[in-house]
């Protein structure tokens, strides 16, 4: 609502972070006017109107989530997002009460690429980070849980296609489906 236009390169720079590190870059590249709390409140704002009627989750989400449930896999959730927004996009995606963990960027001291918030996921779920394969559509988030010592599995999204990972990945996989048939292999290659 600021009438700026597009900045090459600074959306890229925000994925996968918490909400004020990513209006900092975006303060800072278009040099808004305004506090950053009101500009994280503005957006908060902006974005739950925006999350409403319309999360549509990535192919396979539920898919996958009710296939580590049968199996008895630890699930956790560790999403840079507000809680609000967490929770109205697991909500309206049919995801809601399907982990056994789950995490947001404002229960942690620092956010993505930093290892906090999926350490602390682990923790939650009780699993050892070493045990740990991280699901991941964003640069800092791979980073993240390669930093936590776990396996960093790439997801990308339509923003994120074409953008060069961080650090050395697990696996690529187109969508979540494929991740389903990379943890299986992996996971129950001797049942």
């Amino acid at each position: 609502g600021h009438g700026r236009l597009m900045l090459p390169g600074t959306m890229e720079r925000t994925l996968g972070r918490r909400l004020p590190e990513a209006i900092a870059v975006v303060a800072d590249a278009y040099d808004l006017p305004g506090s950053l709390p009101d500009l994280v409140a503005e957006y908060d704002r902006l974005r739950l109107e925006a999350l409403r009627g319309n999360v549509r989750p990535m192919p396979g989400a539920l898919e996958i989530v009710e296939w580590g449930r049968e199996r008895g896999l630890k699930l956790a959730l560790a999403t840079s997002s507000l809680r609000t927004h967490a929770d109205l996009s697991l909500a309206e995606a049919g995801l809601a009460g399907l982990f056994d963990a789950e995490v947001t960027g404002a229960e942690v001291e620092r956010g993505k690429p930093e290892p906090d918030i999926f350490l602390l996921a682990a923790e939650r779920s009780g699993v050892e980070p070493i045990a740990c394969a991280v699901l991941e559509d964003a640069p800092a988030g791979l980073a993240a849980a390669a930093a936590a010592g776990m396996a960093p599995v790439w997801v990308p999204n339509a923003n994120t296609r074409d953008l060069a990972p961080p650090v050395a990945v697990a696996a690529r996989c187109d969508d979540l489906f494929a991740a389903r048939a990379w943890l299986s292999e992996r996971l129950f290659s001797n049942w």
